[in-house]
C-alpha cells in the first residue's frame, strides 16, 4: 500500500521530464522526419535571399549571428540572451520551416 504514492509520484516526474525536453518546432510542410528540406533555386536567388533575411531578422544587431544554406534552407544561427537557437528558413518565401 505504500509503494503506490511512490510509483504516482515516479511516474508524475518521468512525464513532467519529457514534458520539459526540448523538442523540434516545426510545421509539417518543408520537413522530412524532423529534417528540414528546401528546394532551392540559383546560387545567386539564395545570396539575395541571404541578405533580405538578415536584415528581416535584424542579424546584424545580435553578436555571434550567421546564415548559411544547408539541406537547400537557409540555415540562420542567433544567440539572444545567452540562448543560441538555429532557424531553417524557405529561401523562396523566407517562411520559418523549422526552429530548434
Amino acid at each position: 500500500m505504500t509503494k503506490l504514492p511512490f510509483i504516482a509520484a515516479t511516474a508524475l516526474v518521468a512525464a513532467a521530464g519529457f514534458a520539459a525536453a526540448p523538442a523540434l518546432a516545426a510545421p509539417s510542410t518543408g520537413t522530412v522526419g524532423t529534417v528540414p528540406y528546401c528546394s532551392s533555386g540559383s546560387a545567386s536567388t539564395i545570396d539575395a535571399q541571404k541578405d533580405s533575411l538578415s536584415s528581416e531578422l535584424r542579424l546584424d544587431t545580435k553578436p555571434g549571428s550567421n546564415i548559411s544554406v544547408w539541406n537547400g534552407c537557409l540555415k540562420v544561427i542567433s544567440t539572444e540572451d545567452g540562448q543560441t537557437t538555429t532557424a531553417f528558413y524557405d529561401p523562396d518565401t523566407l517562411q520559418l520551416i523549422a526552429e530548434m
